[in-house]
């Protein structure tokens, strides 16, 4: 309740306070401690807390690490989402989040008019990802959504949504996909008739709403016409069924089993989907780390070493594409 004890300050990871809500170490407090470190997941007694900044060695977990971006750890900002007390403002400053249109409907509200020059990313709250982005403060954002009962992930509240992102649904991985396996992994909520708010491709579109197809952002007539088909640029929140010429036959027709690497998402997700099918769902962390990853465009694999013909097949971009690469 107050910010000393025994004439000491109450904090975690080494950050200076006060801070609100009476907290003791903001969000980095928590979720990284010791960004030097070799632990991904921290446990304090009964709590077991997953570390967005670590430098365990192949333990990035689900959403990446932003280590990759962080700064006095030879960061490459076009690596991650460059978030405030990890890096500083990319030189030059990115102004907007690339496609941002302003006012899009988000859950609770509507989405900022305007994003201010030079304006950096927070965690929570109107300028972040988790948490309730009508709030323009990033505590109040997520204040009591760590003690929520989340048995239940139904996006009613910030703690009943998924990862605490205020809306979404879908299935938690117990250890944030920390050794996950294709049987045990987290679920992503997919949806292609672009009618509902709850898939994680939606909160990406909050920011990004040009290339999302639902009408609540970015729609039909940002992502454009061309063959025939929605796209001009790579699709999210589709269905392999929905691609030009269709599912059967198809070059996707050969991605058969669950992928870590190029997850897909499903109408109704469970965290144990072993098998792709004409219904699987395209979506932004198909391709995309939502933290930082160790690529530019904080891609899941090295887009340099993607290549037609000599491919790897079922790796990276040849995962769904099984044609463009080479021998299995």
């Amino acid at each position: 309740m107050h910010y000393s004890y025994e004439g000491s300050e109450m904090t975690y990871g080494g950050r200076a306070g006060p801070f609100p809500e009476l907290i003791e170490g903001g969000c980095l407090g928590c979720h990284a401690q010791n960004p030097s470190g070799d632990e991904n997941i921290i446990e304090v007694g009964k709590a077991r807390i997953p570390q967005v900044l670590h430098h365990m060695e192949n333990s990035d977990l689900a959403a990446g690490n932003f280590y990759y971006v962080a700064d006095g750890y030879n960061p490459d900002y076009s690596k991650g989402h460059n978030v405030t007390e990890i890096s500083l403002q990319e030189n030059p400053p990115m102004d907007v989040p690339p496609a941002f249109i302003p006012g899009v409907i988000i859950p609770g509200g509507n989405g900022p008019q305007d994003w201010p020059n030079q304006r950096q990313l927070n965690c929570a709250g109107t300028w972040g990802c988790h948490g309730d982005r009508t709030k323009d403060d990033p505590y109040e954002a997520i204040y009591g959504a760590h003690h929520t009962d989340d048995s239940e992930i139904d996006g009613s509240t910030v703690g009943k949504s998924y990862r605490f992102l205020y809306g979404i649904t879908g299935k938690e991985h117990v250890d944030w996909e920390y050794l996950a396996t294709i049987d045990n992994h987290n679920g992503y909520r997919g949806n292609i008739t672009h009618d509902t708010m709850d898939t994680i491709s939606y909160l990406c579109g909050e920011c990004h709403a040009k290339f999302h197809p639902n009408p609540k952002l970015g729609g039909r007539k940002e992502v454009g016409q061309v063959y025939n088909s929605l796209w001009v640029r790579h699709p999210a929140d589709i269905a392999f069924d929905s691609v030009h010429g269709g599912f059967a036959g198809s070059e996707y027709q050969a991605y058969i089993t669950y992928s870590l690497e190029a997850p897909v998402a499903f109408k109704e997700p469970t965290g144990g989907e072993t098998e792709v099918d004409l219904n699987s769902v395209i979506m932004c962390l198909s391709c995309h780390r939502a933290h930082a990853s160790p690529y530019p465009d904080i891609l899941r694999w090295d887009y340099n070493n993607m290549f037609a013909r000599n491919g790897v097949a079922g790796t990276g971009c040849l995962t769904c594409h099984t044609r463009k690469g080479g021998p299995m």
